[in-house]
C-alpha cells in the first residue's frame, strides 16, 4: 500500500454490495478489484493529486484489460460465435475508446473529471448489474443442463419485471452518487486540513504563552 493510499482510505464512490455478485468466483473477485480501483481513483481526484490521479487511471485501464480478457475467455466457452458474445466484446471496446478519448485530451478540468466519474460509475454499474449478471445467469443455466436458448430465456425472465426496475433505479442512483461523492470527499478533505491547521496554531499559541 502506498503512502497516498494510507492517507486517504475508505472513500467509496461505488460501494460494493452482494447484489453485484454473479456467482462466478473469478468474475466476482475481479469486479471487486475494479470497484476498489475506482474508489481509490475518486479519492485521489478529490485531493487534487493530478499525477497520482493519472497513475490510478492507468491502473484502472490496465486492470480492465486484464479483467475483460479473463471474462471473455469464460464467456467464449459458452457463447462462442454467438451475437451475445460479440455484443459483449464490443461493449468492452467502447469502454476503452471512451477512456482513451479522455486520456488523449489531457483535459483535467473539474467538470470533465466529474463527467469521467459519472461515465465510469454508470458503466461499471451496468457492466456488473446487467451485462455480466445476464451472462452469468446463462452460464448457470447451461451448467444445470439447459440449452443456450432455454438458458437465455431463463436469464431474461430472472432479469425482468421488478428486477429490471430495480436495476434501472440503481444505475440512476450510482450516477448521482458519483457526482455527489466527489464533492463530499473534497469538503471532508478541506475540513480536515482546516482542523489540522487550527490544532497546529493552538499548539503554537500555547507554547508562546509565557510562564506566570
Amino acid at each position: 500500500m502506498s503512502s497516498s493510499d494510507r492517507e486517504h482510505p475508505g472513500y467509496e464512490i461505488f460501494p460494493w454490495n452482494s447484489h453485484f455478485e454473479t456467482g462466478i468466483e473469478l468474475i466476482d473477485q475481479q469486479h471487486r478489484k475494479l470497484v476498489d480501483i475506482l474508489n481509490r481513483l475518486g479519492s485521489h481526484f478529490s485531493c487534487a493529486d493530478d499525477v497520482q490521479f493519472r497513475h490510478m487511471l492507468q491502473d484502472l485501464l490496465d486492470y480492465t484489460h486484464y479483467h475483460f480478457d479473463a471474462e471473455e475467455q469464460i464467456w467464449q466457452q459458452y457463447f462462442r460465435e454467438q451475437p451475445l458474445f460479440d455484443n459483449h466484446h464490443q461493449a468492452h471496446e467502447l469502454f476503452f475508446e471512451q477512456i482513451q478519448e479522455f486520456w488523449d485530451s489531457g483535459d483535467e478540468r473539474e467538470q470533465d473529471l466529474k463527467g469521467l466519474f459519472d461515465f465510469l460509475t454508470r458503466w461499471l454499474a451496468f457492466h456488473i448489474l446487467e451485462a455480466d449478471r445476464r451472462m452469468a445467469l446463462m452460464v448457470h443455466g447451461i451448467d444445470a443442463g439447459l440449452d443456450l436458448a432455454a438458458a437465455r430465456e431463463q436469464a431474461d425472465a430472472q432479469l425482468s419485471g421488478p428486477v429490471a426496475v430495480m436495476v434501472r433505479a440503481m444505475l440512476e442512483t450510482y450516477g448521482k452518487l458519483s457526482a455527489n461523492a466527489v464533492e463530499l470527499i473534497r469538503e471532508k478533505e478541506a475540513r480536515q486540513r482546516a482542523e489540522a491547521q487550527l490544532r497546529a496554531l493552538q499548539r503554537s499559541a500555547t507554547k508562546d504563552v509565557p510562564d506566570a
